[in-house]
């Protein structure tokens, strides 16, 4: 069969649920670990991490966003949400693990990947490589040589057949679980040896496989996404919001409704699994941005790569009378909750790490400001869901745009959002969209590296807070020309012909003395005794 796989609700766009940070540099570098973790069968002695020579960003701003305690607690299986990630480098040093983060001596085919190298205290060896994508998602483009080209959607079965004797043992394991088998394919490694990597919709017990193989030649890797793929999964139900309209107008239903049907044909969840999924993240966003508040300004710590600026804004308010709005103001709270990371406080991403939860500061600050219902806020989020799948469908909704991948994403999500809340129609939701989107065309991604979350700081509270105006825009007539999803195709043109401009090394602000004297307290100050750690011996 054809395995279908496309833009989903919760992989994609509001996923994973996450500790505090970014979802493609922290949240995914913990999958890509994750599935490495499963490649050695007795406890872990030691681990190369390695990159590209030609990836020379990587290893230099490793550390900035989290990403050495994301492939580092993923190899520990902590997942996106466990707090145990923060510590990563303790726990695996109290356990003897051996670790170097590094380059490799040659390019391993794969630009932008990273490679585990790995070493069991029983001697057998794993190797995998792999590549946060964004976003939360993964590929995982080979283990142990075979090129699976996986991305976590499934369970997944890799048989390594090197004296190629299990090919009817392939074939009766099919048969024995016809009703979980989604695909497969069978694989030759780098020795030229015979493999299958076998993928299932759900968990497919040891005992059963140590049946089928000798347990030295099967690894099973579980799926890590939150909607798995299934053999029942039906085509994708719309790509731009012309059709989202139209196929709402000839069902004689709902907006709303039609986006929820969307979910229902790629999770085959029923209505009610899905709107209690978005209670569900509803309820996560709440709690983030009102940490701050629930547990005091002052008592929350600065880090040494993040202060916590809620509470500069939040003397501010108390000393002055601040020059915005009540509406700005409220939006700018929870905004500056969002931006703390706090901790052991879980996120949902939409699309980038934290833009679930400026998405969510706009729309609980209107929802408050304007007297709406709690139903028309999850609403609100099944509607910013619909866009950030058609957005994930025509564009990379991930920094590798510039930006405007990201808190431009988030900020059409939080207006066309806004703009149903509001009782707005199909159409005036594209509009409040395209035009968050046009104004933030161009942007580059430049996070400085130690740079305590400038220029990132700026876009994100901005993407937040000009929501309402993009929706006022739209609710007004306001017809902005260009329709949603041709803003998207003109963003990934600008992608392919000015990759180093919109996400380079030196792009935006990195160009600047100060980003450069940034980056090298992060390299030597931050990261200086994290690269590398050799456990005592025993």
């Amino acid at each position: 069969m054809t395995k279908l796989f496309y833009p989903d609700f919760f992989n994609d766009v509001f996923g994973p649920i996450m500790q505090p940070g970014s979802s493609g540099s922290f949240a995914g570098t913990s999958r890509v670990g994750r599935v490495a973790h499963y490649l050695i069968k007795s406890p872990l002695l030691r681990a190369a991490i390695s990159f590209n020579p030609s990836d020379k960003r990587h290893l230099r701003n490793l550390g900035n966003m989290m990403d050495d305690r994301g492939y580092l607690g993923g190899l520990q299986d902590f997942a996106p949400d466990d707090a145990r990630l923060f510590e990563a480098h303790t726990f695996a040093r109290e356990k003897g693990i051996s670790y170097e983060f590094t380059a490799l001596e040659e390019e391993n085919g794969y630009p932008g990947s990273v490679q585990f190298d790995l070493i069991g205290r029983d001697g057998r060896t794993g190797q995998l490589i792999g590549e946060s994508v964004g976003g939360g998602m993964i590929n995982i483009y080979e283990v142990n040589g075979y090129p699976i080209h996986w991305q976590a959607d499934t369970f997944g079965l890799l048989v390594q057949d090197a004296s190629g004797k299990y090919a009817d043992q392939v074939t009766d394991l099919i048969d024995r679980f016809e009703n979980e088998y989604i695909a497969q394919k069978q694989l030759k490694n780098k020795q030229d040896e015979f493999g299958y990597f076998i993928e299932f919709s759900s968990v497919l017990p040891e005992k059963e496989l140590e049946y089928f193989f000798e347990n030295a030649d099967f690894l099973f890797l579980p799926a890590l996404l939150p909607v798995v793929t299934t053999a029942g999964r039906k085509p994708q139900l719309f790509r731009t919001v012309d059709e989202w309209i139209e196929l709402s107008h000839n069902r004689q239903q709902s907006f709303v409704q039609t986006a929820i049907d969307y979910e229902k044909d790629f999770s085959g969840w029923s209505e009610s699994k899905i709107v209690a999924y978005f209670e569900k993240i509803s309820g996560i966003l709440n709690h983030q941005i009102h940490a701050l508040e629930e547990l005091g300004y002052e008592n929350v710590p600065d880090t040494p790569l993040l202060p916590v600026y809620g509470k500069h804004w939040n003397r501010y308010k108390h000393k002055s009378i601040q020059l915005v709005d009540s509406l700005t103001s409220r939006i700018m709270d929870y905004a500056y909750s969002t931006n703390a990371k706090i901790p052991g406080v879980v996120i949902v991403p939409g699309p980038m790490g934290t833009g679930g939860g400026y998405l969510y500061s706009a729309l609980e600050a209107v929802r408050e400001a304007r007297g709406f219902s709690h139903e028309k806020l999850i609403e609100g989020l099944i509607v910013a869901a619909g866009l950030g799948a058609i957005a994930f469908t025509h564009a990379h909704a991930s920094g590798a745009s510039g930006c405007v991948g990201e808190s431009g994403i988030c900020c059409a999500m939080a207006s066309g959002a806004i703009t149903w809340m509001a009782g707005g129609t199909g159409e005036q939701v594209q509009h409040a969209a395209s035009m968050a989107l046009q104004a933030n065309i161009g942007i580059p991604c430049d996070p400085i590296p130690g740079g305590l979350e400038f220029p990132c700081l700026t876009r994100t509270v901005r993407a937040a807070v000009t929501a309402p105006m993009y929706a006022d825009m739209a609710l007004s007539g306001i017809d902005p020309l260009i329709p949603y999803h041709e803003v998207l195709y003109a963003i990934e043109k600008n992608r392919q012909q000015n990759q180093n401009a919109v996400c380079g090394p030196l792009c935006g602000v990195n160009c600047t003395l100060t980003a450069q004297k940034c980056a090298l307290f992060l390299k030597d100050e931050v990261m200086g005794d994290q690269l590398k750690y050799t456990a005592p011996v025993n």
